[in-house]
């Protein structure tokens, strides 16, 4: 059993580092990996988190956080298709959320290393 717990977060790490994946939210269901946005992708590179838009989604409130949930910056996205871009000065985890004019909500995990 300890070796089935070790490969979970071993399986969990190696997820964050390789990128950014965006999940819908689905009301008030939270860490649901249900349904995967078509229309939203997002990239980290280095400090560099780029979220785009592929679709019109309407207008996309953003918001990114650290793993103790303090707030690290926010943008809205007015015109879509379209990208926001976000520099993350300090190494760690993070979340993003992003919340579109109609009401759907998505979000993603990410890493930052030095």
């Amino acid at each position: 059993m300890i070796l089935l717990a070790a490969s979970t977060i071993e399986a969990e790490q190696k997820y964050v580092r390789d990128g950014v994946d965006v999940y819908s939210t689905h009301s008030n269901i939270y860490n649901s990996t249900e349904t995967r946005s078509e229309s939203i992708s997002a990239d980290i590179t280095g400090h560099t988190l780029t979220i785009t838009f592929n679709d019109n989604v309407g207008i996309a409130h953003i918001i990114i956080k650290d793993s103790n949930g303090v707030y690290i910056d926010r943008e809205n996205v007015f015109s879509t298709p379209d990208y926001a871009t976000f520099f993350i000065n300090d190494a760690g985890y993070y979340r993003m959320d992003i919340t579109l004019s109609n009401g759907e909500q998505y979000y993603g995990y990410f890493r930052v290393e030095n």
